[in-house]
């Protein structure tokens, strides 16, 4: 019989395929869904194409994993590490966001994610977002400004986040206009 841990194993594996079968056993067993996962370190995996749908992968450093084309939809990612992790094209209905570091996660195409998720994040800070454009500071994440302030920024110099946030003066300004008008 396989054991978590080989599973596991099998999940760090370079080979797609591999990955895709030891995802779909974790399933069957009824790993994906129990918090099995949760904590474990799964740097750079490999889960293009994967279904991960209603896994529980909280806490989870999946810093630098591929996620192209994955269906994560009704899962929970919170407080994992996401940095620069490719979402691009993957589902994301439902996922659940909340306390994620998302640090310059590439998020470009990928669909069905709401603003409602976004400002549950800790961090988007350097992200690039469904619509192709670099995150532009407009949820004011605790996580962003924390990491402005230990960069010595001025949070309530516009001109100073732009520059944190590596965009336009005017779009920052709409980003945090869309905020203000969010919460009205």
């Amino acid at each position: 019989m396989v054991t978590l841990v080989e599973l596991i194993y099998k999940l760090r594996s370079p080979d797609n395929k591999r990955v895709l079968q030891a995802v779909e056993e974790l399933r069957v067993r009824g790993w994906l869904q129990d918090g099995s996962l949760r904590g474990v370190p799964l740097c750079h995996v490999h889960m293009q194409s994967v279904d991960l749908l209603s896994a529980d992968l909280s806490n989870v450093d999946f810093h630098q994993a591929n996620f192209e084309n994955a269906d994560l939809s009704m899962s929970n990612l919170s407080n994992s590490k996401l940095t620069r992790v490719n979402f691009q094209r993957a589902n994301l209905s439902h996922t659940n966001f909340s306390g994620a570091d998302m640090y310059k996660a590439n998020l470009k195409e990928a669909r069905n994610i709401t603003d409602e998720q976004f400002k549950k994040a800790k961090r988007l800070y350097g992200a690039t977002m469904p619509d192709g454009e670099t995150y532009d500071g407009r949820f004011n994440l605790e996580g962003d400004l924390a990491f402005a302030r230990w960069g010595r920024v001025e949070i309530e110099n516009h001109q100073a986040m732009a520059d944190f946030y590596g965009v336009s003066l005017q779009a920052y300004l709409q980003g945090q206009s869309k905020l203000e008008s969010s919460l009205a």
